[in-house]
């Protein structure tokens, strides 16, 4: 039976000022009312056949292709309307049924040891895989397998990704693709969604609302930035002045509640700007990425929050996980580059001109 796991068990109420018609983005993944929940479910595989909800809402009829004891361990999560899906499994089997009655589910092989084809596609780790709804999926792996998939609808996918005009149609998720990225952004990817899916397993999750939601949109840029690499395409793209949108991005920020976490996918929404016209923009202005920007602007938030609230309310790990930073160890040797201390020695520090 599932092993029925509320991790970090989250029910926030709206209770943040409405958003002014600048900042208002379209409705979608990280936009949407009310209370957002986060719950994870965990189910160890003992036969094939346990395999047939290999994502939320599937029905697949699965069928073990090689000798050998099928074993492995599936996870469902569920973080506001997105589901997400992951498994390992082995040995070799062939699947097939429908994904989503009613939703778009996109799908990624983190890890395979052997070889893996959906339909007449061969499809290698970090390749992006679109199942429209109410299509029936036909796949074989080989090896042992490890995946993950994420489910939306296509309005909430569209919306997602506003700014790049090939995908912001959502006739673009009513046919079936499958993306081969570069190798670059295919192992980003893969170690992105790895250590988002690591961080639900062990519960090491935000605890606030915007934490929550930038979790979210961050989960779903894991699977989105794949496509965007090859489908995206700047025809009929306005191409502005670099200066500006950087003043744009600046102002936006600024605009919203304080010291809360702003995702590249969201920026895209609320400007209409492509990812692309972004980096060109900001290398341009800063001689830095857009992500690279947004990740010090989080950093400085981090160590405002460490700075200023008492020791006994805040933690390093949770003010990191709040804003955003997957790889606790990666973010304390940043955190150190930039501000010349680990974050423990700031809320020390803090903790003692307080008293």
């Amino acid at each position: 039976m599932p092993n029925d796991r509320s991790v970090a068990a989250i029910q926030m109420q709206e209770s943040l000022p409405a958003a002014s018609s600048k900042n208002r983005l379209p409705a979608g993944v990280a936009n949407s009312a009310g209370p957002i929940a986060m719950n994870v479910h965990t189910l160890n595989l003992r036969t094939a056949e346990d395999l047939r909800e290999a994502v939320r809402g599937a029905d697949l009829k699965i069928v073990q292709l090689s000798p050998g004891t099928f074993e492995g361990r599936l996870m469902h999560a569920q973080i506001g309307d997105l589901s997400l899906s992951t498994g390992d499994f082995g040995p070799d089997i062939r699947a097939r049924g429908l994904m989503n009655q009613d939703m778009v589910t996109i799908g990624m092989m983190l890890e395979s040891s052997g070889a893996v084809s959906q339909w007449d596609y061969d499809v290698v780790p970090g390749d992006v895989i679109v199942f429209p709804k109410s299509v029936e999926q036909e796949g074989r792996f080989t090896g042992h397998s490890r995946y993950a998939t994420i489910t939306l609808g296509e309005e909430a996918f569209a919306a997602h990704a506003a700014g790049e005009p090939a995908l912001q149609d959502p006739a673009f998720w009513t046919k079936i693709h499958r993306f081969r990225p570069s190798p670059q952004v295919r192992a980003l990817a893969c170690r992105g969604i790895a250590e988002k899916i690591s961080q639900l397993e062990k519960g090491a999750v935000p605890v606030s609302e915007a934490g929550v939601r930038y979790f979210q949109r961050s989960l779903v840029e894991g699977f989105i930035a794949g496509i965007v690499d090859e489908a995206s395409n700047e025809h009929g793209e306005t191409h502005t002045n670099g200066a500006k949108l950087v003043r744009d991005v600046e102002d936006y920020i600024d605009g919203v509640e304080a010291d809360r976490p702003v995702h590249i996918s969201e920026l895209c929404s609320a400007l209409t700007v492509s990812r692309r016209s972004l980096h060109r923009a900001f290398q341009h202005s800063l001689g830095t990425g857009p992500v690279a920007y947004l990740r010090l602007r989080r950093l400085a938030a981090v160590h405002r929050t460490l700075s200023t609230i008492p020791t006994a309310q805040i933690s390093v790990t949770q003010a990191a996980l709040d804003f955003g930073f997957t790889d606790l160890g990666r973010f304390a040797a940043f955190y150190r580059k930039i501000f010349g201390e680990f974050p423990s020695h700031t809320l020390t520090k803090a903790s003692s001109i307080s008293r």
